[in-house]
Formats: structure tokens, C-alpha cells, sequence
């Protein structure tokens, strides 16, 4: 699995200049608010991680699997393991990044630290759906024929619920559910925190086992 990861990480040598970019389009987010900095960092380096599909498809990658000594469950692994390290990654930059943002963000940020945890819980949450969306599909039906609905489908949702939040948080009154709810998540840390990350965890898990199922069935 890990010489999988290595491996399509070697295949899209072509983009990694590429990756300086997201931070940019996440400190974007940053100006309505800090608090999306993160999300939006998780989910970019996710929707990188897609260009190993590209390339496998480009040099007919699928085909040189089957002469190998390869299973296609170490395919799968491979993939997800190395999606799973650019999502930390963007986990991890995107914090340093929210706290940048708030210096110049439109809606400030003065919630104590606590706060802000649930913020890093429901970006992995993201990363699990969407990722749920994308990959699974991408591995049956391949870039060409699956990039409409893994990739400009669930890009199209990510955006309208980029603006869903972003208009109903900029409502009257509403400003208040967002602290109640975090004030809550703060004062509920192992509670709320907790059962995000166990449902994200179990929805990966499914994706994986989906798209290893999918791609086992799929025929070349």
C-alpha cells in the first residue's frame, strides 16, 4: 500500500508545482471568513489527490497493473492512503492559514481555541463525504467516463454549500446560532468532537470498501 501511495505520488510529478496554489484559493475563503480557511484547504488537497486517476487513465496505468504482480486491493489502498496524507496536509496547513486569515477576514474570529476544534472535526467529515463522492465512482467507471460526476458533481456541491453558509451566516440574528453551536461543541468537546470523526471515520472506511469492490468488478 505505502509503495502504491509512493508510486502515484511519482505519477503526478507533472502537478506537484500545482499544490502552491491551494493554500492561495483557501487564504481566498479566508477573507469572508477564517473558518472556512480549513474546509476549503481539506477539501482542495482532496480534490488534488483526483489527479492520480488522470494520469493512471493518460498512460494506461490500469493495464500495466494487470502485468504485474499487483492487486487491485493494493491499487485501491495505495490511492486512498495517499489521498488520506494530502488531506492531513491541508489539515494541517490550513490551521496556520485560518489563523493568517483572521487578520484580514471580513468576520473575525474571537472564539477561544476549544471553538475551533469542531471546525477541524467537520473538515475531516468533508474530506469522508466527499471523498465518498469522488473516489468510488472515479474507480469504476475511470477519469474520462467518471470526472462529470466524481469530480464537477460533487466540486458544484461543494461550492453551493460553500454559499449556503456563507449566505446564511451572513443573515441578521444568525451569528448567534453559530456561537450557540460552538459554544455548545466547546463545552461538549468529546461529545461532538468525538462523534464526527466516528461517523467520518465510518463513512471513509465504506467509501474504501466500496471502491475496492468496484474496481475488483471492473473490467479493462
Amino acid at each position: 500500500m505505502k509503495q502504491m501511495a509512493l508510486f502515484d505520488w511519482k505519477a503526478i510529478k507533472y502537478f506537484h508545482m500545482r499544490v502552491l496554489l491551494l493554500p492561495v484559493i483557501s487564504l481566498a475563503a479566508g477573507f469572508i471568513s477564517a473558518l472556512l480557511v480549513v474546509p476549503t484547504n481539506v477539501f482542495m488537497f482532496l480534490f488534488f489527490s483526483v489527479n492520480t486517476f488522470a494520469v493512471e487513465e493518460k498512460g494506461d496505468l490500469n493495464i500495466l497493473y494487470m502485468t504485474l504482480p499487483i492487486r487491485r486491493s493494493s491499487v485501491v489502498g495505495g490511492r486512498y492512503a495517499l489521498s488520506i496524507c494530502m488531506g492531513l496536509v491541508g489539515l494541517i496547513t490550513g490551521i496556520p492559514l485560518a489563523i493568517f486569515a483572521d487578520r484580514f477576514s471580513l468576520s473575525h474570529y474571537y472564539g477561544p481555541l476549544e471553538w475551533f476544534l469542531p471546525i477541524v472535526a467537520i473538515s475531516y467529515l468533508l474530506f469522508a463525504v466527499f471523498n465518498l463522492c469522488m473516489f468510488p465512482i472515479l474507480f469504476k467507471l475511470g477519469y474520462s467516463k467518471g470526472k462529470f460526476w466524481g469530480m464537477l458533481v460533487p466540486l458544484a456541491l461543494f461550492a453551493a454549500l460553500y454559499s449556503a453558509w456563507v449566505i446564511i451566516s451572513s443573515l441578521p440574528g444568525n451569528e448567534y446560532l453559530l456561537f450557540n453551536a460552538l459554544e455548545y461543541a466547546g463545552k461538549n468537546m468529546f461529545l461532538v468532537n468525538g462523534s464526527i470523526i466516528l461517523i467520518a471515520t465510518l463513512i471513509l472506511l465504506f467509501s474504501f470498501l466500496l471502491s475496492k469492490k468496484l474496481y475488483s468488478d471492473r473490467e479493462f
